[in-house]
């Protein structure tokens, strides 16, 4: 006996498995697209948050550069105020370095932006290219805060060496030296001095060259693609 297909309803069948076919190859394919897609954003957004990173570290880089510029103009000298308990003598020892946070507010926008955006680097591009940024952060506090002690600190190494010369002593040559060095160190930070020997400008390059190695392939990942 012959077996009679219905070919109205194969052709149904057919059609329907077909189009099922094609509904999944095409849920595939949407699903690989939209991944990509997603790949490719995630990428975009990295590389433009690389690039403002790098760019806010060269920012305040030159500014801690600008920040210790060992000679003061005389109107940054009179953008120096005297606080309201402050004595004259010792408004006098802190002015020059007050200079140092007068030149510091006219970066103090582009420094939050650098310590602000810390937390999206390591969250998108990983805790070295956080630390390197930290490591510029932290010289520049160290550079305010040297500053902004360097006064208190010229007066303890003047009270001294008025008391070595008035009772000379091997403990007051000591506490003399010890406070004069202590100057030297925060003037150390506070002021540029020959690159080849200022601690501040190695540190600072060395912390550049860790950020660059850091975020350089995530800030160029869409040039070389292109």
């Amino acid at each position: 006996m012959a077996l009679e297909v219905d070919w109205p309803a194969a052709a149904a069948v057919f059609g329907a498995v077909t189009q099922g076919l094609g509904a999944i190859a095409v849920a595939i394919v949407g699903g690989l697209g939209l991944s990509t897609w997603k790949q490719q954003l995630r990428g975009t957004r990295s590389q433009a948050l690389a690039e403002d990173a790098l760019s806010l570290v060269y920012r305040v880089v030159d500014a801690i550069g600008h920040m210790r510029q060992p000679f003061a103009l005389a109107g940054e000298m009179k953008s120096v105020h005297r606080g309201e308990e402050e004595s004259e003598e010792d408004f006098d020892l802190r002015k020059e370095y007050g200079v140092v946070e007068i030149r510091y507010q006219q970066h103090a926008e582009v420094a939050s932006q650098l310590a602000a955006l810390r937390f999206r680097v390591r969250a998108a591009l990983g805790k070295e290219a956080q630390d390197a940024i930290e490591e510029i952060l932290k010289v520049l506090r160290g550079v305010r805060n040297e500053a902004a002690a360097a006064g208190r600190l010229k007066k303890i190494m003047l009270h001294h060496a008025h008391l070595l010369d008035r009772y000379p002593s091997d403990d007051q040559i000591k506490a003399y030296e010890g406070s004069r060095d202590r100057l030297a160190q925060a003037e150390d930070r506070v002021w540029a001095a020959d690159p080849e020997f200022d601690n501040v400008v190695h540190e600072l390059s060395e912390a550049v060259t860790r950020a660059e190695a850091a975020l350089r392939s995530f800030a160029t990942v869409g040039r070389s693609a292109a």
